[in-house]
């Protein structure tokens, strides 16, 4: 029990939402400082994403070596599980979530299939009331929300979709026992990392696959394979060096640039590209820094991209329509582990979306604007999430003289290193705030580092005798100009994707993530560190 310096008791220290790798992370981190703390979870057990997402092919796109929690989080754990491929499946992260759970004993403050309604502050008190769909209520100094950036499902809004007689699930909402595809007509709605990784699955035994897509992505070959004993075994003698050294480059991998690709002359350029495309996996995205500032750069990595495709993909129709024509990097590219092979198989036809959008979904088919019509036995939706801000504005959020973080938000989301909101007093977004480097960095290195900073500032506040702190708007403004510089000067703002969203007439694009690198993003988190107060407001 904690009690404020009116007198008010609090539950908890701090509550927080989510199971995933953040939410575990600081709870656990929380328990060790002395603090109390609980956690809720909608699901019924841990793994955040890794727990929802349990559709065919589902794995990460970061090696396992670095996808896992840190010797930041437990100097023991670190180097005690051994990873079976070199990209986990969800099945082994899954395995691995508990095994981190029942390790450190993490259930005890865990309250499963519990969905937060709403979260609102009592500024007199400085405690956030938090009340659950299920009716309990409790208080806590300190409100967390660790829901992710990628964790309400986008489900579309089709004309008859209702309607569909077969099985038709979100990728993020599969069931559990799976669906046996043997004979089957299956429709794939949706070519982002999901889709291209479910068609190759599928197609390995239903009848046929019809994917239909709008914009291709761009794709580079995750060479996945089982790890060799010896090579498991080495990595976990070396996994501090290796994350350290990640915590200090552009996407907190342990690689990084190896110069520009306009200074670099074209025979080693095609040379780098095809070394790095044999290697497979995230390397690719790191070759050169001036790719996503250059057009004249860019079109280098995208001519080499285009040629791959037409050698990969046998049927010229189809390489066409697989073929990005948004600049590289521009969206999120996913690891491809048999989606191209797969579109050469007779039983996988890919269908063009955006040319002939969906018109209505009936009860066995899929109907196109043309009046075309695909009949389907199972529609799979890899339609993506309402990314950055969905999740929490599903949950009523209110601050200060009880203003909406929705309101607040309405015409931008306004935040500082999107990790807290003025006028939301002691609420820390964990992994999920807008402009924050999510999908440009390993989620478990942006993770820890944004946890040990909040960690940092609740002890400061507690030693120092404060209740509640909250960043001014100017350092807000201060930040979300840095940071439109940032993404202006890239050409992400050129492509509609879930990165962007749209602005006002003669504006570029909205980004909504931070662009510019992970020790920038440290660096800038070092400045605004416990103790600096020249951007936040304490009480």
């Amino acid at each position: 029990m904690t009690t404020t310096s009116h007198s008010v008791e609090a539950d908890y220290d701090a509550i927080v939402i989510g199971a995933g790798f953040s939410g575990l992370y600081i709870l656990k981190r929380l328990r060790d400082l002395g603090l109390s703390a609980r956690l809720y979870e909608a699901g019924s057990g841990v793994g955040g994403a890794w727990y929802w997402n349990r559709y065919p092919g589902a794995r990460t796109d970061s090696d396992s070596m670095i996808y896992c929690f840190s010797e930041w989080f437990d100097e023991d754990l670190v180097r005690e599980w051994g990873w079976r491929e070199r990209y986990s499946s969800q099945p082994e992260l899954e395995r691995y979530f508990n095994w981190v759970a029942d390790r450190l004993d993490l259930r005890r403050d865990i309250d499963f299939d519990t969905r937060l309604r709403s979260a609102v502050y009592d500024e007199q008190a400085a405690l956030w009331t938090l009340t659950t769909e299920q009716g309990s209520v409790a208080t806590a100094r300190y409100f967390i929300p660790a829901v992710g950036a990628l964790s309400d499902p986008n489900v579309p809004d089709f004309p008859g979709l209702a309607d569909f007689q077969g099985p038709c699930h979100h990728s993020a909402q599969f069931p559990k026992d799976g669906i046996d595809f043997a004979g089957k007509r299956v429709a794939v709605i949706g070519n982002g990392a999901t889709g291209v990784q479910i068609v190759p699955e599928v197609a390995k035994t239903a009848d046929s696959v019809r994917h239909f897509i709008r914009n291709p992505c761009h794709l580079v070959p995750g060479r996945n394979h089982v790890l060799a004993e010896a090579d498991v075994e080495a990595t976990k003698e070396a996994i501090t060096e290796i994350l350290g050294y990640s915590r200090n480059t552009f996407g907190g991998f342990p690689y990084d640039f190896l110069g520009t690709a306009l200074d670099t002359s074209p025979a080693e350029r095609q040379a780098a590209y095809q070394k790095s495309w044999e290697q497979g996996g995230f390397t690719f995205l790191f070759l050169f820094a001036d790719v996503l500032a250059s057009r004249e750069a860019n079109d280098t990595t995208m001519d080499f991209l285009r040629e791959k495709i037409r050698t990969l993909v046998r049927d010229p129709a189809t390489a066409g329509l697989v073929t990005p024509t948004d600049p590289w990097l521009t969206k999120r590219p996913p690891l491809e582990h048999g989606y191209y092979s797969a579109l050469n198989r007779d039983n996988v036809h890919v269908v063009d979306i955006k040319a002939n959008p969906v018109d209505a979904v009936t009860s066995n088919a899929i109907r196109l604007a043309d009046g075309t019509e695909h009949e389907a036995d199972v529609i799979l939706l890899a339609t993506g999430f309402d990314s950055y801000t969905g999740s929490l504005s599903k949950i009523a959020i209110r601050g200060r003289d009880e203003l909406p973080l929705t309101a607040r938000w309405a015409d931008r989301p306004r935040n500082h290193l999107g990790l807290m909101s003025a006028k939301f007093p002691n609420m820390f977004m964990l992994y999920c705030g807008p402009y924050n480097p999510a999908p440009f960095t390993n989620g478990p290195t942006l993770i820890e580092q944004q946890a040990e900073w909040i960690l940092d500032w609740i002890q400061y506040l507690d030693a120092n005798g404060h209740v509640a702190m909250e960043p001014t708007e100017a350092a807000e403004e201060e930040f979300f100009a840095l940071h439109s510089e940032i993404a202006n000067s890239t050409l992400i703002p050129e492509t509609s994707s879930w990165w962007t969203r749209a602005a006002g007439a003669d504006e570029p694009r909205l980004v909504m993530s931070w662009a510019g690198g992970f020790p920038e993003y440290r660096r800038l988190c070092d400045v605004n560190a416990a103790g600096k107060t020249d951007h936040f407001v304490l009480r």
